[in-house]
């Protein structure tokens, strides 16, 4: 059984994408879970969550992505 880790959070949903896509395409298994407040959008965060086995390559991946 897998446990998952989270990787990485942010309040912007499209940055929380751009991770889980580039995981994706490197073949690491991933989940984004939107944990957002739905009646206002103000409250809360998205968060890409890791098998605990992959988190180290997904750190390395991860930490070359710029968002500018």
């Amino acid at each position: 059984m897998n446990k998952w880790r989270s990787i990485f959070k942010t309040i912007k949903s499209h940055e929380a994408e751009i991770v889980s896509q580039v995981l994706k395409n490197k073949l690491v298994n991933n989940i984004m879970i939107d944990k957002m407040d739905s009646s206002y959008n103000n409250f809360g965060y998205y968060e890409v969550l890791i098998s605990e086995k992959n988190y180290l390559q997904a750190m390395k991946i991860i930490e070359n992505i710029s968002f500018e």
